[in-house]
């Protein structure tokens, strides 16, 4: 074999193995939808704001100096 039929093989396997790889992800996506827990409180909290099931959502402090000022 020449190079270049060695060359289109390699990049048709690379293809064929991404197509794959990306079938996979999307089937392993909506797998994980699908399973996702579903929330207790079908209704919004008084103010409208469903609150976060998950994750506590975070919130920086405040510091007293800036670095970027300091230059």
């Amino acid at each position: 074999m020449d190079l270049i039929s060695v060359l289109a093989t390699v990049i048709l396997i690379v293809t064929i193995g991404t197509l794959v790889v990306g079938v996979a992800a999307y089937a392993a996506f909506k797998l994980r939808d699908s399973r996702r827990p579903k929330r207790k409180d079908a209704h919004p909290a008084a103010d409208g704001v469903h609150k976060p099931i998950f994750l506590q959502p975070y919130t920086p402090t405040r510091t007293t100096r800036d670095p970027a000022a300091t230059e």
